[in-house]
């Protein structure tokens, strides 16, 4: 897969917002009795490097595994393709994570190491 693949099939987050339907069960204040309310609320969807940042114990300036990946990743048919450092931190969050693990057998970092 190349970049332009994978930013057409979405393994880009763009931040657009994604309508989602919420369910709240709660005591009315009156009768005390549970009530349901249902409500629409719009959720910016996050960036592999934003969920780290976020979860950062020290709040770091960069995101570390989104530099470890754009030193890494390489992309096409022939890893002749660099992955930004922009682009890896913009990652899916899931397609992030899975790439992480990847790299991290790679470099036997990882639970599994590569055989080559």
């Amino acid at each position: 897969m190349n970049l332009k693949q994978l930013k057409a099939k979405g393994g880009i987050v763009d931040g657009a917002l994604v309508k989602k339907e919420v369910t709240w069960v709660h005591a009315d204040p009156v009768t005390g009795k549970d009530v349901t309310d249902k409500f629409n609320v719009h959720i910016r969807r996050q960036s592999f490097g934003v969920i780290e940042r976020l979860f950062a114990p020290d709040e770091a300036e960069q995101s570390r595994n989104a530099k470890y990946i754009a030193a890494s990743v390489f992309l096409g048919e022939e890893g002749a393709e660099t992955l930004s450092y922009e682009d890896a931190f913009s990652l899916e969050s899931s397609l992030g994570f899975a790439i992480l693990t990847a790299v991290n057998e790679a470099n036997g970092t990882g639970k599994d190491q590569a055989k080559n």
